[in-house]
């Protein structure tokens, strides 16, 4: 359902220039102090955190940032656990995807008007522990799903690609071209992972032929618009065009995208945030880059579907929320902000709409200990004990994009 939002050019003009004067921000060096690693804490029932209403994104970045650190981390390895209270299944520590959400987090934390300088050592800090997941005898080599020295895991197309958008933002707030390398070598495995079959695109996971998937095709356009916008080599801009191409057999009738093609050509028609995020952000950048309106016009259409499609009206509220996966919603709103950097003279209520929803969230999905239920409307999940820490690094990046905008 639409939120029911509308902006005069004037204010839209004014928003966008904070926008983007935030996110070409200059930065400097400084970084914040270590936070010691401490044992898991329950949550006393029905305790959350108020009298914080008036605090800006940037604070609330900072402390869910630093309540993170002081619950997940443990610094004698260097690693984060995935979860407060373990799952049955669970590793000791955390998976490579809940892993690269902090480093998405403390990419947007780095780039803050205000305070980012102070983390860039954090987020180098974290780009050298993402290092335990490094497998450099793959061929081509990659990021294994789990520590390498703990015994490692399948390397997943999706989890490289998310890294590789991330080493592109690293290099544009550290100015270090090894990450830039390191971009461009997450791009080289994410297309050995592409084949004829099903008429082309990227499995969701290597050496496993059994689906394909929007997830490991559509931040595979993104990363490769990205190199081409560093690098100008046409074979990014040919590899985008044609990854989408192939990308549109799964675009829903409601304008949204489904999950995945199965081994035989079955649809599995899901619906998740991220998959019609990451599709919107390729299209945007298509028409900065290119001109042409065709994508510009296939980015509002999208932007529009989703927030139509993926909101629901809350009666306590008042509001039309997301789904309970912050994550993906991350993945949604860079599509909305790259739409508007594409557009700025278009109607922002797509960003205002996920904007109210996280004000909402600061004030009623948090628990004492500032960790927050993936349901936004604060109606489950704020007492139960178990957090997940892509959750919670989700809301970082959230947060601190907002101070941008």
């Amino acid at each position: 359902m639409r939120a029911n939002r509308k902006r005069t050019k004037s204010v839209l003009s004014l928003t966008l220039a904070v926008f983007l004067a935030g996110w070409l921000a200059a930065c400097s060096d400084q970084a914040p102090t270590s936070l010691p690693a401490k044992t898991l804490t329950r949550t006393p029932d029905n305790l959350t955190q108020k009298g914080t209403k008036n605090l800006g994104n940037q604070q609330k970045a900072e402390q869910t940032y630093q309540a993170i650190n002081k619950i997940f981390y443990r610094d004698n390895l260097k690693l984060y656990v995935e979860r407060t209270e373990p799952k049955e299944g669970d590793k000791d520590y955390s998976t490579l995807w809940p892993f690269s959400g902090m480093l998405s987090a403390l990419n947007a934390m780095a780039t803050m008007p205000d305070n980012g300088a102070n983390y860039k050592t954090e987020l180098r800090r974290v780009l050298n522990e993402l290092e335990q997941y490094w497998d450099s005898h793959g061929a081509p080599p990659a990021y294994d799903s789990y520590v390498v020295k703990f015994g490692g895991g399948p390397k997943f197309y999706d989890d490289n690609e998310w890294l590789g958008l991330d080493f592109v933002e690293a290099y544009h707030t550290l100015g270090d071209s090894q990450y830039l390398k390191k971009a461009e070598a997450m791009f080289d495995f994410a297309i050995s992972g592409w084949s004829d079959d099903f008429g082309g695109g990227i499995y969701w996971r290597e050496n496993d032929p059994s689906t394909k998937n929007t997830c490991s095709n559509g931040p595979a356009a993104v990363l490769a618009l990205k190199l081409y916008q560093e690098t100008h080599e046409a074979r990014y801009l040919d590899w985008a065009k044609k990854i989408l191409n192939w990308t549109r057999q799964l675009k829903a009738p409601s304008g949204v995208y489904w999950d995945h093609v199965m081994l035989g050509g079955e649809l599995d028609k899901r619906t998740f945030t991220y998959n019609t995020g990451t599709i919107l952000h390729s299209n945007a950048l298509l028409y900065q880059i290119t001109g042409d309106k065709t994508y510009l016009s296939e980015a509002q259409a999208l932007a529009q579907a989703s927030l139509a499609y993926f909101t629901t009206q809350d009666t306590r509220s008042g509001l039309a929320f997301y789904p309970d996966t912050p994550w993906f919603n991350a993945v949604l709103l860079k599509g909305y902000l790259a739409l508007y950097q594409a557009d700025p003279a278009h109607d922002p209520r797509y960003i205002q709409s996920m904007k109210s929803n996280l004000d909402w969230a600061w004030e009623h999905a948090r628990d004492g200990r500032g960790l927050f239920s993936p349901d936004w409307t604060g109606q489950s999940g704020v007492t139960n004990p178990s957090k997940w820490i892509l959750d919670q690094a989700a809301m970082v990046e959230l947060y601190a994009l907002f101070t941008r905008f």
